[in-house]
């Protein structure tokens, strides 16, 4: 070795599937349980069934899940944009902009009101907005996987897998 390099041992150092794993595929499943909390308040049947007790609680949850929703999608863009192909970056920079659209509104999914009697306040979802929301960015969750799964950020090509490994995995959990 010649002085001043560094000696790197006989493996390179490749983050690529822990990248994969931590910034691709964990956002992937976090956005499930973001839309059943935008959809429900919570993930859990019982929680939702509590909340049903504390409107303004689960409106807050709600739409914190809607926020949080965006953010993720746009996380998951950047995180993966460098390994994009030039079709599937064109791809992507169409789902940012429709990303965008949805973030405009999302100061109108909610309707404040006071109760005069007790001067308390009413936090409402205004559901049509809401709901248009949520399904331009669940089909924007829909349409993410084509650009990554093209790019092998989600599955890798066919004859990279071992059908015999992943069906003992699929049967012996292992």
């Amino acid at each position: 070795m010649v002085e001043g390099e560094i000696d790197r041992g006989s493996d390179t150092w490749n983050v690529a599937k822990g990248f994969t794993n931590l910034k691709i595929l964990k956002p992937l499943v976090e956005m499930d349980g973001l839309i059943k909390v935008a959809l429900y308040g919570s993930e859990n049947v019982e929680e939702t069934i509590i909340l049903d007790q504390q409107p303004n609680m689960k409106v807050t949850l709600r739409v914190e899940a809607v926020k949080r929703l965006v953010n993720v999608l746009r996380e998951l863009i950047e995180n993966s944009y460098f390994a994009l192909g030039k079709e599937d970056k064109v791809v992507m920079d169409g789902l940012s902009a429709d990303l965008n659209d949805v973030e405009d509104v999302l100061g109108v999914l909610t309707i404040r009101t006071s109760d005069q009697r007790n001067g308390i306040e009413i936090i409402r979802i205004n559901e049509l907005h809401f709901t248009e929301c949520l399904n331009a960015l669940r089909i924007i969750k829909k349409e993410i996987a084509t650009p990554l799964n093209n790019n092998k950020l989600i599955f890798p090509s066919s004859d990279e897998i071992d059908l015999s490994k992943l069906e003992d995995q699929l049967v012996f959990g292992g």
